[in-house]
């Protein structure tokens, strides 16, 4: 179940309303109150832009490579959320 709603899998960023797949800096876009991967964008408004397959995977690996740049193993688990303010 994708939708604007859920939490992002990433923080900050959140998802495609159209495919679901995690936003990354410099690759979506809001329009409407919806937010788009720039692959679904090129999709819905060019369908038959030559380049289409390659933006997809230039934005799937830009998932994949944020995602193993901001963490890794010896970095620890992922984070609980923010600390409380009076501790």
């Amino acid at each position: 179940m994708t939708g604007i709603r859920n939490m992002p899998k990433f923080y900050g960023f959140g998802s495609c309303a159209v495919c679901g797949i995690a936003c990354t800096s410099g690759n979506f876009l809001n329009h409407e109150s919806r937010r788009y991967c720039t692959a679904c964008w090129v999709e819905k408004n060019n369908p038959e832009h030559p380049d289409l397959e390659e933006i997809r995977e230039k934005v799937v690996s830009a998932v994949e490579e944020w995602k193993c740049a901001k963490w890794t193993r010896e970095q620890g688990p992922l984070p609980l959320g923010p600390m409380p303010v009076k501790k």
